[in-house]
């Protein structure tokens, strides 16, 4: 079966593409899904598997693209001395992709979220970036328990499925 984490990673790569290009379309999405995503490696996975784990990919890239004014809030909220546009591209995705899991993927608990985005920095960024994904931790548990007293613990009733 594929890995969340592939997904991310996958969902990573789109979301860089589209950061460094300044453009999202439907088009372009399915071109990287076509071409370029790691998700095609698993040539040996069952056609229903493949489709939840695109499904999960898709939900995210959508998900950050459509909420990344939000998510950019949230992610400067957090940060000390950092503004979002000074982050690498790489490192401010990861944020993104945590942050947006804490905010509207119920079924994935927080420190998954930000477990997951170290483990993908490790992979995909600086040597240094997982001690700087790392002190995001704290405040993510701060944004989560913010969230629950607005109110807004269950947002991802709200997301729209693509």
């Amino acid at each position: 079966m594929k890995s969340r984490r592939s997904c991310r990673e996958a969902a990573l790569q789109a979301l860089y593409q589209f950061d460094t290009v300044g453009e999202f379309s439907a088009e372009s999405f399915q071109f990287f899904l076509d071409h370029f995503q790691s998700q095609h490696e698993l040539d040996d996975a069952d056609a229903a598997e493949r489709v939840v784990a695109d499904q999960f990919c898709r939900d995210l890239v959508k998900g950050v693209v459509d909420n990344v004014s939000f998510l950019d809030g949230e992610i400067s909220r957090a940060s000390e001395h950092w503004s979002v546009e000074r982050m690498a591209r790489v490192d401010r995705n990861i944020l993104r992709i945590a942050t947006f899991e804490m905010a509207f993927r119920l079924d994935v608990p927080r420190k998954v979220s930000i477990n997951e985005a170290i483990e993908v920095s490790k992979r995909f960024s600086a040597p240094d970036a997982p001690m700087f994904i790392k002190a995001f931790k704290e405040t993510g548990r701060e944004f989560h328990v913010r969230l629950v007293d607005q109110g807004n613990e269950s947002p991802i009733r709200r997301m729209r499925r693509y």
